[in-house]
């Protein structure tokens, strides 16, 4: 199955010319970082990776990893992640109840808990059906802003 975001149809970015694959299986390093490891998944990588501009200018530099897939997850990647940040924060648009969030909670938990130096956090959208007004739905999907505080109250 491929889920597309209907609020990235208007992004505009380079394209090869040439043919290229997307590995299934294989996540993608989006930003390298030393403090926190930070997944997320669909637009939510973009919020993401705005975030840790901002974040970068305080001297707090996070990796931002998209997962790409997440049949087959590529959990090695986050693994070796979380090994060297010891912090983890999830990111995703899907209600927080039932959504990826816990799953990679469990993979990392069960494989480098020893690495961890705070609980893993999840942002994710709120356990409501996503609202038809934009500034409802700003409200209750992750913004920027929460993503850069939960990243300071982390390292702090």
């Amino acid at each position: 199955m491929f889920i597309e975001h209907k609020l990235l149809y208007s992004l505009k970015g380079p394209i090869p010319e040439e043919e290229y694959v997307i590995s299934f299986g294989q996540a993608e390093i989006k930003k390298e970082g030393d403090k926190v490891t930070l997944v997320a998944t669909s637009s939510m990588v973009h919020k993401a990776l705005r975030a840790a501009e901002v974040l970068a200018r305080d001297g707090v530099k996070i990796e931002v990893i998209d997962p790409r897939t997440l049949v087959p997850f590529d959990s090695k990647t986050i693994i070796d992640s979380v090994k060297k940040t010891g912090h983890l924060i999830i990111l995703h648009e899907a209600c927080q109840r039932g959504g990826i969030g816990g799953e990679i909670i469990r993979q990392v938990n069960e494989k480098v808990f020893d690495y961890l130096d705070s609980p893993i956090k999840v942002l994710a959208g709120m356990d409501v059906p996503i609202p038809y007004a934009s500034t409802l739905e700003e409200v209750a999907i992750p913004r920027e802003k929460d993503i850069i505080e939960t990243v300071k109250d982390m390292v702090s």
